[in-house]
């Protein structure tokens, strides 16, 4: 069951994001080697600008990978999961894309099989075993704490490749919380897009589409929110200074893991956040 750890270009700038895992890791007693010399994915973007290019960006780390003895690739970014699944997907099925990528990345010495298989951070911790084992570390009753489970629109996506969850309506996050203790609300907003990176040049836009997703977590009485995605958490935070609504605390899956362990506030970075979860503070 070994897997690489492809980080992303966004984790060691997110809030408490790579704090919290590597925290929570320790307690679950998992170890992860990043992937040597790993690159950036390109992000979706890439792919309507340069196809070749835009492959040959997360073939490369895949082909890395190919070269060792993991069966997996764990990465905590949904751009990052969606990028190198699809290009998996367009390479298995596209013989001449493949040759050309093939040929790119033999300069450097490198072949790609498409071997391993891409899996989020989030189903990592699905796997059986894992799941029982954080079952059995939960110490904080946390059942008055009602979480809402914000996905965003690329966890599932592209959907016709190794996709073990639905596409509009996912519960992986949502059987994780529940595991943890945490109350679910009915969140209809949990898979809407938070305008990605189109907040930097589009903030106007990005922050009603914000600001959809907060109003849904706020009508239906959710204490905090918790997204799998640092461009995700960064969109959702950002963006309350600017609306007219209440505000609401944004975690990371894993500060709320790490919460449930009761892991101290240094553990899982919770002092980077710009809205502070007061009530769960009280908690640890």
């Amino acid at each position: 069951m070994k897997a690489l750890f492809y980080p992303g270009c966004t984790l060691k700038t997110s809030g408490g994001y790579e704090e919290s895992i590597t925290s929570v890791n320790r307690v679950l007693d998992i170890t992860w080697e990043e992937i040597d010399d790993w690159n950036c994915c390109g992000a979706t973007a890439y792919f309507s600008l340069d196809e070749l290019v835009s492959l040959v960006l997360p073939a490369r780390n895949i082909a890395k990978a190919d070269g060792t003895d993991a069966q997996w690739i764990v990465t905590p970014c949904n751009a990052c999961h969606a990028t190198l699944r699809k290009a998996k997907e367009i390479l298995a099925d596209d013989l001449d894309l493949r040759e050309k990528v093939k040929s790119s990345l033999s300069e450097e010495g490198l072949f790609y099989r498409g071997r391993v298989k891409i899996k989020h951070i989030l189903d990592f911790y699905l796997l059986p075993e894992i799941l029982d084992k954080i079952k059995s570390l939960v110490v904080k009753p946390l059942r008055d704490f009602k979480v809402a489970c914000y996905y965003g629109c690329q966890y599932t996506r592209p959907v016709t490749f190794d996709v073990d969850d639905h596409p509009e309506n996912p519960k992986h996050l949502d059987i994780l919380m529940e595991t943890l203790g945490f109350t679910l609300i009915d969140f209809t907003a949990k898979t809407y897009c938070c305008g990605a990176a189109q907040m930097v040049t589009h903030e106007e836009a990005c922050a009603r589409l914000v600001r959809r997703i907060l109003i849904d977590a706020k009508n239906k009485g959710a204490d905090f929110i918790v997204t799998i995605c640092p461009l995700c958490h960064f969109n959702l935070e950002i963006a309350q200074s600017k609306l007219d609504i209440e505000s609401i605390p944004v975690l990371f899956f894993t500060q709320a893991m790490g919460i449930a362990f009761g892991l101290s506030e240094k553990d899982l970075g919770l002092k980077k956040l710009l809205i502070t979860p007061e009530r769960l503070l009280a908690k640890i």
